[in-house]
């Protein structure tokens, strides 16, 4: 499974730890989902400008799937849930994106730093 957008200027990975208080299966439970039939192993989000955000999971069909094959489905809901919502579902998520080209997405990071960006008052 990869993340897809229409042109793909920035690629990266991503790294999540699940909530201590939530997890994909119950949030499918609270949503009428058959948890029987649909075993989350993922979600996905994807946002854009204007606040769009929308939301999915990606869940096992064991009613699709053969021993040869696991039949994998993305749930969406009519009620979106919220980005609160989603990212409530996890107790950290991070998302690294670098440009495309130049085996940039190859490299590791050599230092962090943060810089004061605050105005400063005169004294």
């Amino acid at each position: 499974m990869k993340a897809r957008v229409s042109y793909e200027d920035f690629i990266g990975t991503s790294s999540a730890d699940i909530s201590d208080h939530s997890d994909l299966k119950q949030f499918l439970v609270t949503r009428g989902v058959d948890v029987e039939r649909y075993v989350a192993i993922g979600a996905s989000f994807y946002a854009g400008y204007s606040d769009f955000f929308s939301a999915s999971i990606i869940c096992i069909d064991n009613e699709q799937s053969t021993e040869n094959k696991k039949y994998i489905v993305k749930i969406g809901f009519e009620e979106d849930f919220d980005k609160d919502e989603f990212f409530d579902l996890f107790k950290r998520f991070n998302v690294v994106v670098t440009r495309k080209y130049r085996g940039y997405h190859d490299q590791e990071i050599d230092e962090e730093f943060t810089i004061d960006d605050r105005k400063q008052e005169d004294e």
